[in-house]
């Protein structure tokens, strides 16, 4: 049941803060497991007894892992949590993937038959619910949190429906205090709404008009492209990418914050940023501090020297495109930017970026991370190479004048995309709404309006999946 759907608008969301607050405070945590058994079931019951499964061996692995902490079988314990998890998402996400590649060799090499296999159905959030629970064990063992004595309360950190779909990636650490204790009030409702409106209508006004132009230019084959379609389209997948996952991020924050959650931030204008390091900072923040602790520093972070500095940011960066799918796709665009992050690393490029006004290092820096886009959104690397031969002006120029019509029809997706672009450099010239008092009256005061333009947009147009769905 997406955020973004008429069914959760008009009927889930009602419920869920109705029956929230008309709960007595003691059973409120688990009148929110309860809806968050219902959401999570309704888009993939198959999966629910794995996940409650999974969750329940994790409540236990943890105990069993602080009364062991510091010696080699509560390393042990950790070592068989992680495979587990790890396992169980190699599974479903990348086996499809490694059969389809071994079946063309085998192919290649002249085997009689293919491989036969049928294929395995991704699980909705399954890669997040991979991250928290690793983050769960890693986090006791080290001593950074305390384990759960609830299975209900550890269960409703994991499944908690708010984010157990496409994130923002939460820790136990961050989020226990909060389970125990939350000091909801009803402003919380009228912050939480509205932060939800203008999420829905980042999502439905912006990003799903957006669609329209990214999927146009990139329906059409490499002999049909030109530089300025194969741009368009890169330009306006970035911008659909950026405000679905965003107004996903903002959904979230906004139906957290009417149960009283506060939710650390997951973007914070990234197209601002004046370089990929920079990005990666704005960006998804919740994977990349991820990454970070759990990844990069363990793997020796920059304690050993630049070179292998510089191997460690390629693996995470490697890593972290196969985290966003099952592709080679995927893989060259965690390959491209961490050879852009460590290209930033090298002493000319330290002083261009310490000589480079800001005003000229965000456009290139927001090119870089276009082109980035195009590996993502592309099926296979044979589309997205020629994507990028295109934008690079390398390709016979097709007949312009019927090219174009095809991709900016209608004009709604024009309009909604300059939308889009007002609203990012608005964000930059005034900053974002605070709940101190600076635009939050406006911030609310502009909510109906959003909320009922997204309703209307949802009644009358395709319904378009959130694109964090599909990791």
């Amino acid at each position: 049941m997406a955020f973004s759907s008429l069914l959760f608008v008009t009927l889930f969301l009602p419920l869920y803060v109705v029956l929230y607050w008309a709960s007595p405070r003691r059973a409120r945590n688990y009148t929110l497991l309860g809806l968050s058994l219902v959401f999570y079931a309704w888009g993939a019951p198959r999966f629910l007894p794995v996940v409650l499964a999974l969750g329940i061996i994790d409540y236990y692995l943890a105990l069993s892992i602080e009364a062991r902490r510091g010696t080699r079988a509560g390393k042990w314990i950790v070592g068989v949590a992680v495979t587990m998890h790890l396992s169980v998402l190699a599974y479903f996400k990348y086996s499809n993937f490694f059969v389809g590649e071994l079946s063309t060799i085998l192919t290649d090499l002249g085997a009689a038959k293919p491989l036969t296999w049928e294929k395995v159905a991704l699980p909705i959030g399954i890669s997040f619910l991979t991250f928290e629970e690793i983050t769960y064990v890693v986090d006791v063992y080290r001593g950074d949190a305390k384990p759960s004595r609830s299975v209900p309360q550890y269960l409703l950190f994991l499944m908690l429906f708010p984010h157990s779909i496409a994130g923002p990636i939460f820790r136990w650490k961050d989020l226990e205090g909060q389970l125990k204790a939350r000091g909801e009030k009803l402003d919380d409702v009228v912050f939480g709404l509205s932060r939800f409106a203008w999420g829905l209508s980042k999502k439905i006004l912006v990003a799903d008009a957006a669609a329209i132009t990214a999927d146009a230019a990139f329906s059409h084959g490499p002999a049909e492209l030109t530089a300025g379609i194969a741009w368009l389209g890169a330009f306006a997948y970035a911008l659909q990418i950026y405000y679905d996952f965003s107004g996903y991020s903002d959904m979230a924050l906004g139906l957290g914050r009417i149960a009283g959650f506060r939710f650390k931030e997951n973007f914070n204008d990234p197209y601002i940023s004046a370089s990929i390091t920079e990005f990666w900072t704005r960006w998804h923040m919740s994977l990349s501090s991820w990454l970070r602790d759990y990844l990069y520093i363990p793997l020796g972070g920059n304690r050993r020297g630049e070179g292998r500095t510089r191997v460690n940011v390629m693996i995470v960066f490697a890593l972290s495109g196969l985290w966003h799918g099952a592709n080679w796709t995927f893989l060259l665009w965690g390959f491209y930017h961490g050879a852009l992050t460590v290209l930033e690393r090298t002493a000319v490029a330290k002083s261009w970026r310490m000589r480079a006004p800001r005003w000229l290092a965000v456009p290139v820096t927001f090119a870089l991370v276009v082109i980035g886009w195009v590996f993502f959104r592309a099926a296979d690397t044979t589309q997205a190479f020629a994507f990028l031969h295109a934008m690079a002006g390398l390709a016979t120029p097709p007949a312009v004048a019927k090219m174009v019509p095809a991709v900016l029809v209608p004009n709604r997706s024009a309009a909604f995309m300059t939308l889009g672009i007002a609203f990012v450099i608005a964000r930059a010239v005034f900053g974002a709404p605070r709940e101190d008092g600076r635009y939050r009256w406006a911030f609310v005061a502009a909510s109906p309006v959003l909320l009922v333009l997204s309703l209307l947009q949802i009644v009358n147009t395709q319904f378009v999946p959130l694109i964090y769905f599909r990791f």
